[in-house]
């Protein structure tokens, strides 16, 4: 996902198809408040999140340049899952992570590598790391591989929430879009979902489609709303280079709404979506209060995190004999074939490795936190500054950052800085300025 203006200074959210209740959040953030920074900021402790990418799909979406393939030139799948544990043994082996808040299983469906590849990760958590209690475990899934007893049995598995790509509610636009189900399956496949993972289902859609108008947004997220559980995602369909949906719009076979029926459409959907009760909680998110997705939220606030499987990227802290002083920034390798054999070869698939500066690492959060409603605490500040988040900003006097916060786009109170609903609009706009002032300042 990343955040446009267009001309009419409007927010349009792109997904770009790569890899909440303060309780929740406190909850949940490795390094916020005391009970969890004891356990996970000293050198004995520490908590992570765990990603596993999952690459095949049953078929390709004609939009998606996420690292895929089809899943008919798949490799064995308990080779595939040896390949996993092994490459998280050794991964895990060089992080200070030693506990872990969630796993989420990504793709590519992993939906159709069935339990198997739920029992083989979660087993190998629990024999080298912990998984805390009331841990989350989120699979993403399509309706074609979300029957009701394949549900059931990845619940069995050790599966808490599911994420359903239903994408769309209109059987032309799923066609165009080349998914490989019909509304009325996803339709049977969110309900089977809800009725598995009461409360925990996370529903995914796409607007902004070939030849969406406003009104037709309008009558489908109303359908919607009456049949999502706790949490819907929406994100932008953005046209990528190489992808089928790129070629057919250059040839003129397709065309995309302008930016004002995008930005109108967002608009609409904030608005009817909290009206039902589904609060945005960061730009492309809304819950209902206290079902936010907590290995996202471990993400924008900043948090350890290991990526396995072909593509995957990691975060970390890595081990040291007196000291976490090596945050480093790791790629897998996308191909699967190539991927496997550096695991086999080396114990993981790594390409690039490069070490994150502390200023660096602050840039990086202080973009992502400002995309919640939760902004940027006082509790995440303090991993990188001793100095008050409020005083800091107060002595530095930087005049661009006094402009934000009396034009009413950035609130500073005795919590933390966040961006106002009118700052949320613009925020492409307002982070270089807000990165500039707190991002390069030498913390302390």
């Amino acid at each position: 996902m990343a955040l446009v203006v267009n001309s009419r200074g409007i927010p349009v959210f792109k997904y770009l198809f790569q890899q909440e209740s303060s309780s929740v959040l406190h909850q949940w953030r490795s390094c916020s408040n005391s009970e969890s920074r004891s356990r996970s900021c000293n050198r004995l402790r520490r908590t992570g999140t765990l990603y596993v990418h999952w690459p095949y799909c049953a078929q390709l979406c004609t939009y998606c340049n996420f690292n895929k393939y089809k899943n008919t030139h798949s490799m064995d799948k308990e080779h595939m899952f040896s390949c996993l544990v092994k490459e998280f043994q050794s991964v895990l082996s060089r992080s200070s992570v030693t506990d872990f808040t969630s796993i989420y299983f990504g793709g590519g469906t992993p939906s159709l590598a069935g339990p198997g590849l739920v029992e083989a990760v979660l087993r190998a958590v629990s024999e080298h790391s912990q998984l805390e209690s009331g841990a989350e475990v989120c699979l993403e899934a399509n309706p074609s591989s979300a029957k009701l007893a394949q549900l059931r049995d990845f619940k069995l598995a050790g599966v808490t929430r599911l994420s359903l790509g239903i994408q769309s509610l209109d059987d032309t636009d799923l066609k165009l879009m080349n998914r490989d189900h019909s509304s009325e399956e996803g339709t049977r496949a969110l309900k089977d979902a809800i009725s598995i993972f009461p409360g925990s289902v996370n529903t995914d859609v796409i607007f902004g489609r070939p030849g969406q108008s406003l009104q037709k947004w309008k009558e489908e997220l109303s359908d919607v709303n009456g049949m999502v559980d706790n949490h819907v995602s929406l994100y932008q369909l953005t046209v990528e280079k190489g992808t089928p949906l790129a070629k057919s719009v250059l040839s003129g076979e397709q065309s995309m709404p302008n930016e004002d029926t995008v930005a109108d459409m967002y608009e609409h959907a904030v608005q009817s979506l909290e009206e039902a009760g589904l609060r945005r909680y960061e730009v492309s998110n809304f819950a209902k209060e206290g079902f936010e997705s907590r290995h996202n939220m471990s993400y924008w606030t900043g948090c350890d995190y290991i990526g396995i499987g072909p593509g995957a990227h990691s975060r970390y802290f890595e081990k040291a004999s007196d000291s976490y002083s090596h945050y480093i920034h790791t790629v897998n390798a996308l191909e699967p074939k190539s991927w496997a054999a550096r695991v086999l070869d080396v114990g993981d698939g790594v390409l690039l490795r490069k070490h994150l500066t502390n200023n660096r690492r602050l840039e990086e959060v202080i973009a992502t936190c400002l995309r919640t409603t939760e902004g940027l605490s006082n509790e995440i500040w303090s991993q990188f500054s001793a100095e008050p988040l409020q005083l800091k900003i107060k002595n530095m006097n930087d005049d661009k950052l006094t402009t934000l916060l009396q034009a009413k786009f950035l609130n500073l109170d005795s919590s933390g800085l966040r961006t106002t609903s009118t700052g949320l609009i613009v925020l492409d706009t307002l982070l270089p300025d807000i990165v500039s002032a707190l991002g390069n300042k030498r913390t302390t």
